[in-house]
């Protein structure tokens, strides 16, 4: 039990959202583990789960290997060098990738997504560009099941639950999330707030020759202006 809540005191408040939202039976895949507190908590709090911690770079990974020895997790939690989800394996039913640019998600999954066959859920993070892949991941075949904001060291994050499936959204459902569009919790009214003011700061330094960009700008701000 002390180890447990070592383990949980070392997770930022935005591990700890994504661990709530990752069922207690999966078999799960974490692209980019750096070192692996995530899924030494997970294993700590769930018998049946099963873990595959990966990453592209042999440094993290050895953090990893050396944490999870302090644990006495080695049967538990399965480490792998590669990139992307290449180190999947078949019976994975779950992707996690939390703390990486939404491009750079995007990248992993859409570049590969013959290795998404078997994958019925996926939990992402995105530090940026959250719209761009909301509608990648609809493309994909999923749709969005759950939705979260979580406050890490005054920074606002989503963390976005898919599950496999069809479903068709808005452009402000895109922009925002449909979940959090319907729920507008208060820390939902702070994240568009500072949306809004980023916007508005790139509407004034954005040049008047990127015409289509800037007729993108104001049409988001025009839509935050209305949930606010």
């Amino acid at each position: 039990m002390n180890n447990l809540k070592k383990v949980e005191s070392l997770l930022n408040q935005r591990l700890k959202v994504v661990a709530s939202l990752i069922d207690e039976s999966c078999y799960m895949i974490d692209v980019g583990c750096d070192h692996a507190l995530l899924d030494i908590y997970l294993a700590s709090i769930y018998k049946n789960i099963k873990i595959i911690a990966s990453d592209n770079k042999k440094g993290p990974l050895e953090g990893a290997k050396e944490n999870i020895k302090k644990y006495h997790l080695e049967t538990r939690i399965q480490l792998k060098l590669g990139n992307g989800i290449d180190p999947i394996e078949k019976k994975v039913d779950t992707i996690v990738i939390s703390g990486m640019g939404g491009l750079n998600m995007i990248g992993i999954l859409k570049y590969k997504k013959e290795l998404l066959f078997n994958i019925k859920t996926i939990i992402l993070s995105p530090n940026s560009d959250t719209e761009k892949v909301r509608k990648e991941m609809i493309k994909l075949g999923y749709i969005i099941e759950n939705e979260q904001l979580v406050k890490d060291k005054h920074i606002i994050y989503p963390v976005l639950v898919l599950k496999k499936g069809k479903k068709h959204y808005s452009k402000q459902e895109y922009l925002f999330g449909p979940i959090l569009l319907e729920r507008k919790d208060p820390l939902f009214l702070e994240y568009i707030k500072n949306e809004r003011t980023r916007k508005e700061k790139l509407l004034e330094i954005l040049p008047k020759k990127y015409i289509q960009r800037r007729r993108k700008l104001k049409k988001e701000l025009k839509m935050i202006k209305k949930n606010l």
